[in-house]
């Protein structure tokens, strides 16, 4: 997987064969980040972390040049300014960044009826019934990418791939501003080397648990006996992370979805224990 800063990054060649696939995953890149520099093209280059200035709070985004310091989202700000103490602290602009969103969701919308907005910055595509009109999955991506570019000024990353699982797994090997295909045969090879924390649904505790047993990578899944999943994170989870493994995620694409979430916190001058106060708040 990627590192969260770009390293490690892998994109494919402009024949990548797509045969099987009907998935698209995008991303923008470092979305707040990049607003603020479509918005302010002077702090382009430079390692930005979106917050307020005062010590108590928390990064909301951070541009890849400050992201390769090892400023992470969450990250108290005084901590970000210790591991980046070049960096420009900038405000967030949340209106903005809404502002934005529907702009690239639109062009989503102009390509297939079938998306499925996960929050401001990312959504599902399914472009099978689009192929006439646009091309293949992997042209349809590239157009996104250029369109994107181009209409609203960011950059983006694609995975294509048969599942959403992998679609998603893809675009975030493809960061920044890249397109990984990974076609339907290629599934289990891709799938094989990567780490269990990049299956969807492992966190950090079921992660800990698995590596325990000794299960780190995709296919130390594969050849675990199940009832040692099962033990390991339970049988839900277990069963999950091993149809995951062998590349099956049976999720279509659901337009229904509406969620289009945005982070925002606010962080108080001091602790505050009233309930009602924070209830508020």
């Amino acid at each position: 997987m990627g590192h969260g800063d770009g390293r490690g990054r892998i994109v494919s060649s402009a024949d990548a064969d797509d045969t099987g696939t009907r998935i698209l995953h995008v991303d923008m890149d470092a979305f707040y980040a990049a607003v603020e520099v479509l918005d302010d093209p002077s702090l382009r280059g430079l390692p930005l972390i979106i917050g307020a200035p005062d010590g108590r709070s928390v990064v909301s985004s951070a541009s890849y040049e400050a992201r390769r310091y090892g400023v992470r989202a969450a990250m108290p700000v005084s901590q970000a300014l210790r591991l980046c103490p070049s960096a420009r602290i900038v405000p967030p602009h949340f209106h903005r960044y809404q502002e934005v969103s529907r702009q690239v969701m639109a062009i989503f919308e102009s390509i297939t009826p079938l998306v499925e907005p996960l929050s401001v910055d990312e959504a599902f595509l399914d472009v099978q019934g689009v192929r006439r009109l646009w091309g293949s999955p992997a042209r349809i991506a590239e157009l996104i990418r250029e369109r994107v570019l181009d209409e609203v000024g960011i950059t983006c990353s694609v995975g294509v791939a048969a599942t959403k699982h992998v679609a998603k797994m893809a675009s975030t090997i493809a960061k920044p501003d890249g397109l990984l295909v990974v076609a339907a045969p290629d599934t289990l090879d891709f799938l094989a080397a990567r780490p269990i924390r990049a299956l969807w649904g492992v966190g950090p505790k079921a992660a800990e648990s698995l590596e325990a047993r000794g299960i780190r990578s995709v296919q130390d899944v594969r050849d675990a006996p199940q009832e040692m999943l099962d033990r390991a994170v339970g049988s839900a989870l277990g069963a999950r992370i091993a149809q995951l493994a062998r590349g099956e995620d049976a999720r279509a694409v659901d337009t229904e979805r509406v969620e289009k979430s945005i982070g925002h916190e606010e962080t108080f001058d001091q602790d505050i224990l009233d309930r009602p106060f924070l209830r508020a708040e």
